[in-house]
């Protein structure tokens, strides 16, 4: 980063400082088509999230300065019910909306200067990117992916994605004058995280997020920047560089040359001073290795903002002298009732655009795709078996079987994992998945299953089917024997990253050391959680094959999770995960319980877990299986909850459940390999 003790110049008029020049970097990221202030799910306005609100206050900020610059730092494009209409539409030929995607167009019109990829925008292949992207008047930047052409594929257009950006601006000083600065924009993306590109005609190459940016920082430099501004589509993470690591905002940080850092990807918030950060993080001035960083939360909920003064150097052109970030909300908790209230209006020219559209999308919801006669809910899907997901196993076991039917790999063990998406977090006590029984519509597929990842069958040994399950074990905080309540997770764990197998039984025992941390790195690699993997009643040995229903996402490596063995994807669907859910929905008649899933967490002698959930989890109270209690409402509106862990109760050791109910494709206990 530029070296902010370099002392004040002074001007050439005795007692008068040199002119500063102020300049704001504002910064989106996550936005994941949440555009309106609108849940389409539950068909209610929400305070929560909405791009609307944000470009109140990309309008505020840029009213309080003279010099200002946007960009987007990635996952901009997929992630809620009305980016899948508007797929729909642009590959069937129409052009949402006059002329652009609605979200480029939004963008040009607000004035973004730059973008940088995220690794979901490349969800549904480099082709439908490109044409989202076609004639977008800002540069798109992606500095360590390179997109290889696939030796004898069909060529195809392509995005014009750049490894970097200088900008030439005017930019205002203290004393009104105008000087032409240049500020040069580096962005990456998280590595091997990239799924939507494995059928098309080009393959993506990764560089490490921190090696690259050694490289090309000083390489800005030299081409004259005076400001170089580094997009990183990547969280806070470790602080000790590893490499290809998917979360390197710390050790990025460190790089000389970078004068504003956005980090995004893991919808982390910062700064916020009510959380506890690692050393060389001063969250009162949104410093991180004395680099001004900012992470604008998600779907809207933060304008991040980083203001630096520059001050002209001796020879010519400027250097940033100080510089402090925030992240600007657009909503806000209630100290009296804990609810979620705007802190912005939504833009009305914004809302009155996306009318027609919106309306489309509210007349859709009614479509019922299937019906269940138990309530479907996320509330306690991280400790033990959920009916939520419970209907995606099932649908991606039933996808499979006929996948597989008269094939030569039908005899082998078949799991099928899910996550529960909606399960609180950071993303605030009302996101989880709550479907009262009754029909399900179509747009109540996106709380069971809201990203457009398509399914594939893995081929796995039993050991690397166990090393996922350690991966999905490290979210939890290690429980000591006899310590009486102990929390069950850190604050802020993203839940989303665990993973739920169905098709095989397994415990997890928290007393035990984890192999993973929760950001997914190997951290021990001799340390078990889990215990008594089976299929079927007969143990999973680390030879045994495996065949694992997994989506390509995953099988890339995303989350954390251990990429998979080249060849071992030996099925690829071309369905997205949703429409298996919904054809599945639409043949299997009512969903009713209990779930084929059968893990638990392992007794732990003398200890008690505590989490938090959504107040309404404590109207599905009590949960067979479980010893579970509600205690006191938090502040920020969640609810804390007690479960025993010294009791012998589970699923797995309660339920009577026969190989053919368990399994949409029973396993022999034999297990053929083939």
């Amino acid at each position: 980063m530029a070296d902010k003790s370099i002392p004040r110049e002074q001007s050439d008029r005795p007692g008068r400082p040199a002119p500063r020049i102020h300049l704001r970097i504002m910064a989106t990221t996550d936005v994941h088509m949440h555009l309106l202030p609108f849940d389409y799910e539950t068909g209610r306005t929400t305070a929560a999230h909405g791009l609307a609100r944000t470009l109140t206050l990309i309008r505020a900020s840029r009213a309080e300065v003279d010099n200002a610059l946007l960009f987007d730092n990635g996952d901009f494009l997929f992630g809620n019910p009305m980016s899948d209409a508007i797929l729909r539409n642009m590959m069937r030929g129409r052009r949402e909306v006059r002329g652009f995607h609605p979200i480029v167009r939004t963008m040009a019109r607000v004035g973004v200067d730059a973008l940088n990829l995220g690794n979901h925008d490349f969800d549904q292949g480099l082709e439908f990117l490109g044409q989202v992207l076609d004639g977008a008047p800002f540069p798109v930047i992606a500095s360590n992916l390179t997109l290889r052409p696939v030796p004898g594929a069909e060529s195809a257009p392509r995005p014009a994605i750049l490894p970097f950006a200088l900008l030439e601006r005017q930019l205002r000083d203290t004393e009104g004058n105008r000087h032409t600065l240049k500020i040069g924009v580096a962005g990456f993306l998280p590595p091997d995280s990239i799924a939507g590109l494995y059928r098309g005609p080009f393959r993506p190459e990764y560089q490490d997020i921190v090696e690259r940016a050694r490289l090309l920082v000083p390489q800005l430099r030299a081409l004259g920047a005076d400001v170089v501004v580094v997009l990183a589509h990547s969280g806070i993470g470790s602080g000790i560089h590893i490499p290809m690591m998917e979360n390197a905002i710390l050790p990025l940080a460190r790089i000389e040359g970078i004068d504003a850092l956005v980090g995004g990807h893991t919808h982390q918030l910062f700064p916020d001073a009510a959380r506890p950060w690692p050393e060389g993080v001063d969250a009162a001035q949104g410093l991180i290795h004395g680099t001004p960083t900012v992470l604008p939360g998600f779907w809207g909920s933060h304008l991040g903002e980083i203001d630096l003064t520059l001050a002209p150097r001796p020879g010519g052109g400027w250097h940033v002298e100080t510089g402090r970030a925030r992240a600007r909300p657009a909503l806000q908790h209630d100290a009296d009732t804990t609810q979620v209230v705007p802190a912005a209006m939504p833009d009305r020219k914004f809302a009155r655009y996306l009318r027609r559209l919106h309306d489309a999308m509210i007349a859709r919801s009614q479509e019922v795709v299937g019906e269940t006669r138990v309530r479907l809910h996320s509330y306690f899907s991280a400790i033990g078996p959920s009916m939520a997901l419970d209907v995606v196993h099932r649908a991606k076991l039933d996808w499979a079987r006929r996948a597989l039917e008269d094939t030569p790999l039908e005899g082998l063990p078949l799991v099928a994992t899910a996550s529960p998406f909606k399960a609180g977090g950071i993303a605030g006590p009302e996101h989880f998945t709550d479907i009262a029984p009754g029909p399900i519509t179509w747009l109540a597929l996106s709380s069971l299953y809201n990203h457009l990842n398509e399914l594939c069958i893995v081929r796995m040994t039993g050991a690397e089917l166990a090393d996922w399950l350690e991966r999905a074990a490290s979210l939890y905080q290690r429980i000591e024997p006899f310590g009486g309540d102990q929390p069950l997770f850190a604050p802020m764990t993203p839940l989303y990253r665990f993973k739920a197998l169905a098709g095989c039984s397994y415990e997890f025992d928290l007393s035990a050391p984890a192999r993973y941390t929760v950001a997914g790195q190997l951290s021990d690699p001799a340390a078990t959680r889990v215990r008594r993997l089976e299929v079927d009643g007969v143990p999973l040995e680390p030879n045994d094959s495996v065949l694992v229903v997994t989506t390509m996402f995953r099988a890339a490596g995303g989350g954390g999770y251990r990429r998979v063995r080249p060849g071992a994807v030996v099925y690829r669907g071309r369905e997205t995960a949703r429409e298996v859910l919904a054809e599945h929905l639409g043949a299997r008649g009512p969903v009713e319980g209990p779930p084929l899933a059968a893990w638990r967490l392992a007794p732990v002698a003398g200890a008690a877990a505590t989490f938090l959930s959504s107040p309404r989890a404590a109207e599905t109270l009590p949960v067979e299986g479980f010893e579970l209690s509600a205690g006191e409402p938090t502040e920020d509106g969640f609810r804390r909850y007690r479960l025993a862990l010294d009791k012998e109760v589970s699923y797995m050791a309660e339920r009577e459940v026969g190989a053919g109910e368990r399994l949409a494709n029973p396993v022999r206990s034999g297990r053929k390999q083939p």
